[in-house]
């Protein structure tokens, strides 16, 4: 017989029990819920009712319970029925001096949750109940077992910090069993746990469960999908009012870490019948049919179903590139034989885009290559000739890193395709950025002739790329017209008025991109926070949506709504959106998520990150260079010259002369005049040294006026880092610490063993050096120059 110990969680709890009236204690078997409520109830003259073996509305009565302290309650999840528990909490209600518990494996019954409501019931989750490291030392040493850190680490591992399963462990460490009791303590709990299952759920419900494993979500929807309407609606009904095995977060379920390893064991016991292969059928079909093609697939690779795989991998690389997850499938994609993916002249111009966009140049021309090749043999037939032939066309005007001399001609030879009727040949002109000449391709080539390209782009557009060009030619001239700091009044009301046939028949990325350009637009007037509103509403919007075109608008939109963060000096804000979105740089890099890279680049800028944010740039500009990304690589040398000028080195004149150079072949002024006052010493200092050209003059004077507007509007806009005043002492950076994790001056002075009146000396020393007035940004400023 073990000796038993209290665990941590009395102590946290018994201070919220004695305010409370009620408890409510739910976990599957084997959790202590009997034991727990025992101690809860140590001392007390209690009325206790098994309600599986008794008619509780008998047994709990006003009379029976007002004779006793307090009244226990077990196994109320299957016995109480709704009309019992009325009954009980109609007791409940009566008897305001006795204390009432309730054990149960299900969730909190709906009749308790009047005294939820109000305060007076104490919930106890099988959570709580697990055991924490102190627990198993405790217990340990209550058994006459040494506790050490090892061994309390190899408990917690082997058990799980289940209280059946700890007690287990220990009883088989007292027969000194040495290195050996982990297996066989697994196999004795898991029987523990086949008992349990079996009695509570039916072979079929059984059935669908023990595939959990395999799901990465269970939801409702796929639920009953799986089982068909009746049997998938009795299974929820079960879930929901059956167990705490599984438990509800959302529109999906949970199902806990133990009950995932038991059904992993079991399924391991029982062999797959036809009725399991034809749910997990049914699941993957559901998978596709929502277009969640990465759960399909990875459900496949966990059957080792390889032929089923390459299917859904045929129809997904039918879909067009915006609208299809490529990046989260890749590998998938690449784990196929080179065989088989040669077969296939679809594969091929998948496997072309996908390593063009994982920036791996070589590899892409290499599939492009072989699909020439296939087009070019002899043994095809006409229609494969033609579908190959398809292919490469799409790939000339899809793939970044393909020079793009004549954007009228690439989207002609698309149009005598008709690619608009064929999904698979429509490229994604924005990639998901808010922007058209700087989106899938840079079409600065455009620009020189831009009313004239708009002219001939609007008789092919539709041909060519149909819903996905509605929108396309007026939002690429107003762009355009931008870029080159002109009045672009007229164009954006073109913009404007084009919205919302963009958002009736058209796609909701040239829907984002027509929505940045009027955000630009704003902010370039100093209209700032009427370019926030139009953001927020159209987040709002996508939020609703799942699909991977969605999400990668919301990933850029966020970036965008940094950038104006930037402008507005809301440095917290910043820091938050940087440090989750600043990529590792020792992992590889995607191009489709350039526009979050560069306001990264701003980030560590504004934050005076200087190193960082060349070393950034240093990952990307060989492959910008190479897909000659015009717009991308003037912000690149702005930003780059930025950041050497404050760090007073020489090479600042060599990369703003670049990016100047750059956008004079191209009229672009915006390009370099919204960095305002950031911008405006460099831009001054070239424009007042002797030996200027005349022309190189009339650019800088026109730079100059820009960026002093944009600077009125945003003094704040990458303004260079102040740093810290003067050095922090080390008793300030313990306090510093201290604040950081939200600690009170009094707690702080309690941990340091110092006076308050000497914490709040310390304190206001903190926000002078940090040159910050409160607490909360004295934590961000310390985040930011990294000094916890």
């Amino acid at each position: 017989m073990l000796a038993k110990v209290p665990l941590e969680l009395d102590e946290y709890l018994w201070a919220q029990w004695k305010c409370s009236r009620l408890a409510f204690v739910y976990a599957p078997l084997g959790f202590g819920k009997s034991e727990f409520a025992h101690r809860m109830l140590e001392g007390m003259d209690v009325l206790e009712v098994d309600a599986a073996t008794v008619d509780v509305t008998q047994a709990v009565t006003a009379e029976a319970s007002e004779k006793h302290d307090a009244v226990l309650v077990d196994n109320i999840h299957d016995a109480v029925s709704n009309a019992q528990g009325a009954a009980l909490a109609s007791v409940i209600s009566r008897c305001t001096s006795t204390r009432f518990v309730f054990l149960s494996r299900a969730p909190m019954p709906g009749w308790l949750t009047p005294f939820f409501a109000k305060g007076e019931l104490l919930i106890v989750t099988a959570d709580d109940l697990l055991f924490t490291d102190t627990d198993i030392a405790h217990l340990l040493s209550a058994n006459g077992i040494a506790s050490t850190p090892e061994l309390v680490e190899r408990v917690a591992n082997a058990s799980q910090r289940y209280p059946l399963a700890v007690a287990a462990a220990i009883a088989h460490i007292q027969r000194d069993e040495g290195s050996s009791w982990e297996a066989p303590l697994r196999d004795e709990v898991m029987a523990y746990f086949e008992a349990e299952f079996e009695n509570r759920f039916d072979e079929k419900t059984q059935d669908v469960l023990l595939l959990v494993p395999l799901f990465d979500t269970i939801d409702d929807d796929l639920i009953v999908h799986a089982l068909g309407e009746d049997e998938g609606t009795r299974l929820l009904d079960a879930l929901h009012h059956a167990t705490s095995f599984i438990t509800r977060e959302g529109h999906t379920w949970k199902v806990r870490e133990g009950m995932l390893n038991f059904c992993k064991w079991e399924r391991a016991r029982r062999r797959n019948d036809a009725t399991v292969t034809d749910i997990v059928n049914r699941v993957i079909e559901y998978y596709e049919s929502q277009g969640n093609f990465s759960s399909a697939l990875d459900l496949c690779s966990r059957l080792s179903d390889d032929e089923r795989m390459l299917a859904i991998l045929e129809d997904h690389a039918r879909l067009n590139p915006g609208s299809g997850s490529y990046y989260e499938l890749e590998h998938y994609y690449h784990e196929l034989p080179e065989d088989i993916v040669l077969s296939s002249p679809r594969l091929m111009r998948i496997m072309s885009m996908l390593d063009s966009m994982a920036m791996c140049i070589t590899d892409s021309e290499r599939w492009y290559t072989r699909l020439e090749e296939y087009a070019k043999a002899p043994e095809r037939t006409s229609e494969e000739r033609r579908t190959a032939e398809s292919y490469l066309a799409f790939l000339d005007i899809s793939l970044p890193h393909r020079h793009l001399t004549n954007i009228v001609a690439a989207v002609g030879a698309l149009a005598k395709l008709h690619a608009s009727d064929n999904p698979e040949l429509v490229p994604s002109v924005t990639s998901g950025l808010p922007s058209v000449i700087n989106g899938g391709r840079d079409l600065s080539p455009w620009t020189p002739s831009d009313d004239l390209t708009a002219r001939a782009m609007s008789r092919i557009v539709g041909n060519a790329l149909g819903r996905l060009g509605v929108g396309i030619v007026e939002i690429g001239l107003c762009e355009s017209k931008f870029e080159k700091g002109g009045d672009v009044t007229p164009y954006l009301a073109r913009v404007s008025a084009t919205l919302p046939k963009i958002r009736r028949d058209g796609d909701q990325a040239l829907e984002f991109a027509a929505v940045g350009i009027q955000c630009r637009c704003l902010i370039d007037q100093g209209n700032i926070r009427q370019a926030l509103s139009l953001l927020d509403s159209l987040r709002r919007r996508l939020s609703q949506e799942e699909s991977p075109e969605a999400r990668r608008i919301l990933k850029n939109l966020a970036a965008l709504r940094c950038r104006i963060w930037l402008r507005l000096g809301e440095t917290e804000r910043t820091h938050a959106w940087l440090e989750e979105n600043a990529p590792d740089l020792s992992e590889r890099l995607f191009y489709m998520d350039r526009y979050v890279y560069l306001t990264v680049y701003q980030a560590f800028t504004a934050e005076g990150r200087y190193t960082e944010a060349r070393m950034l740039m240093a990952a990307l500009s060989e492959y910008l260079m190479a897909c000659d990304r015009v717009i991308d690589t003037i912000h690149y040398d702005v930003l780059t010259a930025i950041t050497h000028w404050r760090s007073g080195r020489e090479e600042w004149e060599q990369w703003m002369t670049r990016a100047l150079a750059r956008a004079n072949c191209y009229g672009y002024a915006r390009t370099i005049t919204q960095y305002g006052g950031a911008v405006l010493p460099l831009l001054l200092e070239l424009l007042e040294r002797e030996g200027t050209g005349k022309a190189e003059k009339e650019q800088l004077a026109r730079l100059v006026k820009g960026a002093r507007m944009q600077a009125s509007h945003y003094p704040k806009y990458l303004e260079a880092a102040g740093g810290l005043a003067d050095p922090l002492t080390e008793t300030e950076l313990q306090v510093l610490r201290l604040i950081c994790q939200d600690k009170s001056n009094a707690e702080i002075g309690e941990l340091l063993g110092i006076k308050l009146p000497t914490v709040k000396t310390h304190v206001s020393h903190i926000l002078t050096k940090l040159r910050v007035s409160r607490r909360a940004q004295a934590a961000s400023e310390a985040r930011r120059l990294r000094l916890v």
